[in-house]
Formats: C-alpha cells, structure tokens, sequence
C-alpha cells in the first residue's frame, strides 16, 4: 500500500528536524484509533520547549479551514497557557511549493475575523514563518532554523542543516 501525500508531507518534516529533537506522533484515525480526538499531529520537545503541531498540506492556493477541527485549535490554545509551550500548523502549499508555520494564536484570530471557509496563501505569507524547502529529485527536506531560532534566540544545538 502507498503512503497518501499527507503521510509523506509529514514524514519529510520529521526528518528535517534535528536529531536531538524528541518527537512524538499522537494517535488518531488514520492509525486506526477510531474516535480519538488529539489536538496536534505532532508532540515536540527539546528543553525547555514543547511544541504542539498539526500539519496540513493542501492542493491550491487556499486551505479550507474545515480541514482544521475546532478540537485542533481549542487544545492546543490551552496547552500553550502553560509556559515553554508553543502551538501552531505547518501548512505546505504543494501546487505553490511554499510552506508556512502559523501561530495557533493566529490561526484563532483569522478564522474568529473572517467571512471566508478558507486560508489563502497570500494571508499565511503576511503572518506566518515561511519555510524554506528544498526538492531531492522528488521528496523535499525542509529547513526548520529560521522557525527554530525564534524560540531558541540562535539556532538550537545540533542543527547542522
């Protein structure tokens, strides 16, 4: 059986992070725990911080905003009243080959702002943390630093990317 683009998405940025990084996959459906409600796909650490991520990759120049549960938003928005921890999505436009890491902070005051049923590109580029990625033939590794070294101040130990 192949893996969808959403395991394959998710599997590239595991691997772009550094080694000494704990990370984490929460059980959800798509492993075959029916009716677990997680608020990330992703548990990060590396002392002192914590790190909650979904990650979403998305066809087009906008995501729909229902491909993200309110469970996702709600969780994750009281886990990061906690100090050392951080919340957000790493969103990939595949068609665009952009991605972004956007706040969950953020995410809670567009989707609580707007009309709109989606996400567009052009908002992710003014408000979040863009990604660099960098294609190998056909998979891509993704450059975390740049997103890291907002919470680090420098770049973290062991990132030798």
């Amino acid at each position: 059986m192949s893996k969808g683009i959403g395991k394959i998405f998710e599997e590239e940025i595991k691997q772009s992070f550094p080694k000494d990084f704990y990370i984490e996959r929460y059980k959800d459906d798509t492993a075959g725990f029916h009716g677990v409600s997680n608020p990330a796909d992703y548990r990060l650490y590396k002392y002192p911080l914590l790190f909650l991520l979904e990650l979403k990759t998305h066809k087009g120049k906008s995501l729909p905003i229902e491909k993200i549960r309110p469970n996702q938003i709600q969780g994750m928005a009281r886990a990061v009243l906690t100090k050392g921890v951080y919340g957000g999505f790493i969103i990939n436009f595949r068609d665009l080959e952009e991605t972004y890491y956007i706040t969950v902070q953020d995410m809670i005051r567009y989707v609580n702002s707007t009309e709109r049923k989606s996400i567009p590109v052009e908002w992710c580029r003014m408000n979040g943390v863009r990604i660099a990625q960098h294609k190998k033939r056909v998979r891509y590794s993704y450059d975390l630093g740049v997103w890291l070294q907002r919470y680090y101040g420098g770049m973290p130990d062991g990132y030798d990317k």
